[in-house]
């Protein structure tokens, strides 16, 4: 399975091959940090993990934490839903695919 590097590149993919797509898609939040000193180095908010499997060919995956990057990628999702039927499944069910 080949795996790309950016969630654009991923949705890009998805443009190309317009007709029947069938994209997998596990995203989930974490906090960052389960302490909080108080000491402004201390990481804190929550980081998005994405995976996703388009026709079960191509692969991405990141860990976002750059609150920035983290809106950015909420809205590549939402273009992504609206592009093709998009299933949501565990991060499980997607590691065993990527596996294969």
């Amino acid at each position: 399975m080949k795996r790309v590097n950016s969630l654009v590149e991923f949705v890009e993919a998805v443009k190309k091959e317009r007709n029947g797509n069938k994209v997998l898609l596990n995203q989930h939040e974490t906090s960052r940090s389960a302490v909080t000193l108080g000491d402004e180095d201390t990481e804190s908010g929550t980081r998005l993990h994405v995976k996703a499997v388009l026709n079960d060919s191509l692969y991405y995956s990141e860990v976002f934490t750059d609150d920035t990057l983290y809106e950015e990628a909420n809205g590549l999702i939402q273009e992504l839903k609206g592009l093709t039927e998009v299933e949501l499944v565990s991060e499980e069910e997607i590691d065993r695919l990527v596996e294969k």
